[in-house]
């Protein structure tokens, strides 16, 4: 929708209990007939204004500084008014004002960005996902949301608030506060920073969390089984049936080189 009329005015006010000739900048944004006003948060003196212009008067470096600032902020209001119109909404003093402001900006959070990943992984199970691939991102999900309430009191946090310092602390928590081996520790981090790369690839994050900082799993040497051992596995008989179905599946692991994972 487009407006019939549109002015932008700047404009000194007086703060409460304010004595010195310094004024507080204003911009006032007008369409229709409907104003709303912002600060700029700029002050300047009452008697080097010209109002007609809306611009400070002088021949100085304060005041060259002061009236390209304004000259950018007006460019910002443009820049608001052809989102809304790009957008489709209304052209009002009241949505330049809420863009400019930033509070047209749907805020996006890191749990909910884990939740939908896992809900849409639900749906791949027995297709592209195991069951035990979902649970392990289950349980990263709990430890994630453990930590930022650990760490930060609150339930979630934005995705915009991720950083090394979340990443790093992240990975120190998992080690001391849940007490998880370094190898199972970066498995929990490379489960969460899918969720991230997601985030960041959707334009939910700028900067990568992640640059800069490195992990290095442990060497863990296997234990092999004899064949003495596997004869005796092969021959034990257990008491219930579950236990001698998943000797089983052991023992057929062991013989065609099938990964535990596959199984």
């Amino acid at each position: 929708m487009l407006e019939k009329s549109f002015g932008l005015l700047y404009y000194l006010k007086q703060a409460k209990n304010q004595k010195d000739e310094k004024r507080y900048v204003y911009l006032r944004i007008t369409v229709d007939g409907d104003r709303r006003e912002i600060s700029t948060k700029r002050q300047w003196i009452s008697n080097q204004w010209n109002s007609q212009l809306g611009r400070a008067n002088g021949d100085n470096e304060e005041t060259e500084e002061l009236n390209s600032y304004l000259d950018l902020i007006s460019c910002k209001v443009y820049q608001a008014k052809i989102k809304l119109l790009e957008g489709n909404k209304p052209v009002t003093a009241e949505n330049i004002k809420e863009v400019l402001i930033g509070k047209d900006k749907k805020k996006h959070f890191i749990m909910e960005a884990f939740q939908l990943h896992n809900k849409q992984m639900k749906a791949l199970v027995g297709q592209e996902v195991a069951p035990a691939t979902l649970t392990r991102y289950k349980t990263a999900y709990k430890h994630v949301n453990n930590f930022i309430r650990w760490k930060y009191g609150k339930d979630d946090l934005e995705v915009k608030e991720l950083d090394y310092e979340f990443i790093s602390q992240f990975v120190f928590w998992l080690k001391t506060e849940r007490y998880c081996r370094n190898n199972t520790a970066i498995k929990y981090l490379g489960n969460f920073k899918k969720v991230v790369l997601e985030c960041k690839q959707k334009g939910l994050l700028t900067n990568d969390p992640f640059l800069g900082f490195r992990t290095k799993r442990d060497e863990v040497a296997p234990v092999v089984l004899t064949k003495d051992e596997l004869t005796r596995i092969t021959h034990k008989q257990f008491d219930t049936k579950r236990l001698n179905y998943v000797r089983d599946i052991f023992l057929f692991s062991c013989y065609t080189g099938l990964a535990y994972s596959d199984v």
